[in-house]
């Protein structure tokens, strides 16, 4: 059974995207995947989106954390229920990236997500 854990990030976004993104741990960059924005673009797009809606959070994004135990799932399987994870959590409604780690004794997913829903912003225009 997968453990799971999730903080607020409150300061340093474009970090912690840029450590779950990193090639080293994910297969060279094969276990990425995001919703509603770009990985490479999802730090400034959660930006974007808590500047231009009414809601004042301090959390710039969550990140949740999923591990596994060891030999529990292949990196393929962590990598689906990841997504799966985030689809059900986040409804739609939220943008997101989700990576698998596979350079640790066990496989762990990380999914970032933006604080504020998308939505915020068709209200803005």
């Amino acid at each position: 059974m997968a453990y799971t854990k999730i903080h607020a990030i409150k300061a340093t976004v474009d970090k912690a995207i840029d450590y779950i993104c990193n090639p080293d741990k994910t297969d060279e960059k094969i276990f990425i995947s995001s919703y509603a924005c770009s990985p490479e673009t999802a730090a400034i797009d959660f930006k974007y989106t808590l500047d231009h809606c009414r809601e004042n959070s301090p959390n710039k994004a969550y990140h949740l954390i999923q591990a596994f135990a060891p030999g529990e799932v292949s990196f393929e399987e962590a990598h689906k229920i990841g997504q799966e994870l985030a689809d059900r959590l986040l409804q739609g409604k939220y943008s997101y990236v989700v990576t698998t780690h596979i350079d640790k004794g066990h496989v762990h997913n990380h999914i970032i997500c933006a604080p504020i829903r998308g939505e915020y912003l068709t209200h803005i225009r």
